[in-house]
């Protein structure tokens, strides 16, 4: 095996702390192994090394090649190999050595499962939410129940109460009463004896943040501590990093900020750009930078990407020449699921369908996806199970199809009953959720529905209320009809219902709201391409849910989270819907803080450097779309990076790039000795007055422009979209300000 300088560097490094920044695909593992194997040889006592691994899965490829590597010649005796473990495991292997040392009480049974938290976390918000919340959770317990998750992780990546968790949360004032969830769910385990996944970590290091005595006899016991993908550590991992090293181990962290994806588990990328240097002083900083993974045209992409962010290491990625020649394209297509579709059906020509990966920002982004897969029968694999025509969102959908096909009343009564239930509860309607209850199980148990609700007494509710309901069932009547298209079923009860209005009122946060209004409108284009009347939807339907329960499971297409594909590679990566609304991601608001636009930057970093061999970004039409073309696709200058390799090959020695392209494809091309040079292309740039605005629609590349903000100060023009200025100001912050709210306050320089 061909070692870099880089790599061989870290290799012989043998005393003091050491901080290793490795790009994607550097080959970090190899260095990790072959590291290990160099201290041992030189005598360091096996049981005196730690490695902690970022996750079980990590921690067993890793022990796998350590072994490997480490295999004794034949008639050679084995060799000891030292501890891998992850954070958990390592945690859980002190918390016993506690109780043991009666410092902890004995926990019970089997670890409390992610179902049965969930399930007590219910109960338990509804005892301590005030009644109007009790009964919102009672009806959408998704909408609370996920964020009560999160709030719960976040407490406990940490050392700090839940109150002061829950200042930093963001979370809204109504959501108070969680703190309170969050000590009654912990009382409850006290008084079972019963720990999550979480505690292993939790418990021991709350402990030893109160007691400091304890913590001293597990530390100073390793030489090396050597903790891999340490960008993902979180406070609380870092606190028991620091017990264990103590004063006497050489701490050696591997890991990636630019890769830095995982800040909704108390992730920080200041970790390893700050605090490791501060808690681990005098130590040595060392380089991975050249990817074995992919080729340089989407190493010449990523870096010009990344290089914006301001929080990070000055490492680029460059591109072995051995590596696969990556093909990257730019396509313009609306239809981003078609567009998927027909990649994925040429790729499956020649290679598997497991080689290619579709990733997406949110997950109601695959609706469309899933259905024009299913559809052509081509097998797909997601990380969880939740499919497309499974989600909450769609069933009053699936509900109506019934109806028109006549099957519903061929349910069993308590399935009608929730059906009913459902129906009349989402989109809310403003009745008390027992009278909605009662009526759910009067029609349930109705042969006909319309008659059985006209000959129902409702003199209970007011007027407006007995004509919501009227409105309500009005569409049942209206899915009866079999002269009715699907789409135009689906269209008229999301009209009547203000579904969209409703989905944005009842969800927890924008990304719920998103998810689901992503997934009903990919639904609802989805049937309408069909063309189909309501009784036949329902019939296609289920021949797809018989196509979905036939395939086999971990094979087929993979369709996954960019979050979740972070540490994998495939031969083809697929990027849709690369939209203004995605990319970046971001709470509504006339201002985007830096930190969120670099956190979004680095997911959408991590997405492209998953693939090996193409890479296909699929971006709106650049004119008459109804969306907006990502920022991050826009300062890639994707055209005119890709034109590089093109022109050395041609033997011309002169590259024109924009402006905001060139420091990063210079550092690469200096980098590689590559025979061309780079020079600045000069747009024709419109003659302005100061106090001037330049005309909606002006040219994204354009170079960029001083401005005045009454609010923020002086900044640059980075870009513009039709709705949006994004500017690069003074004080380090670029922020994304709304037209038609910041226009009046601003001035051209």
């Amino acid at each position: 095996m061909q070692l870099t300088q880089e790599q061989m560097d870290i290799i012989q490094h043998d005393h003091g702390h050491a901080k290793v920044v490795a790009v994607a695909g550097a080959g970090k593992t190899t260095t990790l192994a072959m590291f290990i194997q160099q201290r041992l040889s030189t005598g360091v006592n096996p049981k005196r090394l730690l490695v902690i691994m970022y996750n079980k899965s990590a921690q067993l490829d890793f022990t796998s090649k350590l072994s490997t590597l480490m295999k004794p010649l034949s008639g050679q005796p084995a060799v000891q190999l030292p501890q891998v473990r992850t954070f958990h495991s390592l945690a859980l292997k002190i918390y016993q050595g506690l109780i043991q040392d009666k410092c902890l009480p004995a926990f019970e049974g089997d670890l409390i499962t992610q179902v049965e938290q969930d399930q007590l976390l219910w109960r338990l918000m509804q005892q301590h939410a005030s009644k109007d919340i009790a009964q919102e959770i009672l009806n959408d317990k998704k909408k609370w129940l996920d964020p009560m998750v999160s709030f719960m992780e976040q407490v406990k990546s940490a050392l700090d109460p839940a109150t002061v968790a829950f200042k930093s949360s963001g979370l809204p004032s109504t959501c108070r009463f969680f703190i309170k969830v969050f000590d009654a769910f912990e009382q409850w385990r006290l008084q079972n004896r019963r720990i999550t996944y979480s505690d292993m970590l939790y418990d021991p290091c709350m402990l030893f943040s109160r007691r400091p005595d304890l913590a001293q006899k597990y530390s100073n016991h390793m030489e090396w501590v050597l903790v891999d993908e340490y960008q993902d550590i979180n406070p609380i991992q870092q606190f028991l990093l620091e017990t264990v090293a103590g004063q006497r181990a050489n701490v050696v962290v591997i890991g990636d900020p630019d890769q830095t994806i995982y800040e909704f588990r108390g992730s920080n990328s200041l970790f390893m750009l700050k605090v490791f240097d501060e808690r681990f002083a005098g130590s040595t900083r060392y380089s991975l930078s050249t990817t074995f993974r992919y080729g340089h045209d989407v190493a010449l992409l990523s870096n010009q990407l990344i290089l914006q962010n301001k929080n990070r290491e000055p490492v680029i990625a460059i591109a072995n020449e051995n590596n696969p020649d990556t093909q990257v394209v730019l396509h313009h297509q609306d239809d981003y699921a078609e567009q998927t579709l027909q990649l994925i059906k040429q790729a499956t020509i020649n290679h598997p369908a497991e080689d290619i990966a579709v990733l997406i920002r949110l997950w109601g982004m695959s609706a469309p996806i899933e259905l024009a897969l299913l559809h052509e029968n081509i097998p797909y694999q997601m990380p969880h199970g939740n499919w497309v025509l499974e989600r909450y969102e769609l069933q009053t959908f699936m509900m109506l199809l019934e109806i028109s096909a006549g099957v519903f009343q061929l349910k069993k009564k308590w399935a009608r009953y929730q059906s009913w239930l459902l129906f009349l509860t989402f989109p809310a309607l403003k009745i008390k959720r027992i009278e909605l209850d009662k009526l759910a199980k009067v029609l349930s148990e109705a042969d006909d529905v319309m008659d059985r609700f006209t000959s129902l007494s409702l003199s209970d509710l007011s007027s407006w209320q007995q004509q919501q309901l009227e409105n309500r069932m009005a569409i049942i009547k209206l899915a009866k009809d079999k002269r009715l298209r699907a789409n135009q079923l689906f269209n008229r009860y999301i009209r009547e219902t203000d579904f969209y209005k409703a989905v944005s009122d009842s969800a927890f946060s924008r990304q719920q709201v998103d998810d689901r209004i992503a997934t009903v409108q990919g639904f609802v284009k989805f049937i309408a391409k069909l063309n189909i009347n309501a009784c036949d939807a329902h019939e296609y339907l289920q021949n797809l849910k018989l196509i979905k329960a036939n395939q086999q499971k971990k094979s087929g297409v993979n369709i996954s989270s960019i979050h979740r594909a972070k540490g994998l590679e495939w031969p083809t990566v697929i990027l849709p819907a690369l939209t203004e609304h995605y990319y970046p991601y971001q709470e509504k608001s006339d201002m985007q803080k830096a930190a969120s636009v670099e956190s979004e930057r680095r997911l959408f970093y991590v997405a492209m450097t998953r693939a090996q061999h193409a890479l296909h970004l699929i971006a709106p039409n650049a004119e008459g779309s109804q969306n907006e073309i990502s920022p991050f696709i826009q300062s890639m200058a994707v055209p005119d990076l890709l034109k590089i390799r093109p022109s050395i090959k041609n033997g011309e020695s002169d590259a024109i790039l924009p402006k905001g392209a060139i420091e990063s494809v210079r550092r690469y091309v200096d980098k590689l000795e590559w025979p061309i040079s780079i020079t600045q292309l000069v747009y024709k740039k419109p003659i302005l007055k100061k106090k001037d605005k330049p005309a909606v629609g002006r040219s994204t590349e354009m170079p960029a422009e001083r401005v005045r903000h009454s609010a923020f100060g002086s900044g640059l023009i980075e870009f513009e979209t039709d709705r949006h200025w994004h500017i690069q100001f003074d004080d380090g912050q670029l922020r994304v300000l709304d037209k038609k709210i910041s226009d009046p306050l601003l001035s051209w320089e």
